[in-house]
């Protein structure tokens, strides 16, 4: 089954099995925000370049963070909310299957 998972909002401290794993990679996914990089310096037409890159850096870092820190999720799918002209922030959504 394949579950997606967005920035950790509350904490179930007790929170165990299948819960508790999504829980993990939501945390996870909590540490990470995309700046974009010089964002007043650039034209809107320019900013889209420098916002790509990062998501796939990001991407990257986020995968092996989840595979590092809770390896009973695998990552599916990664995919972002939110646009690049509007507070140059994109928040990562992740499909994960679980693995007991």
């Amino acid at each position: 089954m394949t579950h997606q998972v967005t920035a950790l909002s509350n904490v179930n401290g007790n929170a165990t099995g299948v819960e508790g794993i999504l829980q993990n990679v939501a945390f996870i996914l909590s540490t990470f925000t995309i700046p974009c990089p010089l964002r007043e310096y650039v034209t809107r037409t320019d900013i889209r370049k420098p916002f790509q890159r990062m998501k796939k850096i990001n991407t990257k870092r986020l995968i092996e963070c989840i595979q590092r820190f809770e390896p009973r999720a695998v990552v599916v799918d990664v995919d972002y909310l939110g646009d690049v002209n509007n507070r140059g922030k994109l928040e990562p959504i992740v499909k994960v299957i679980v693995n007991e």
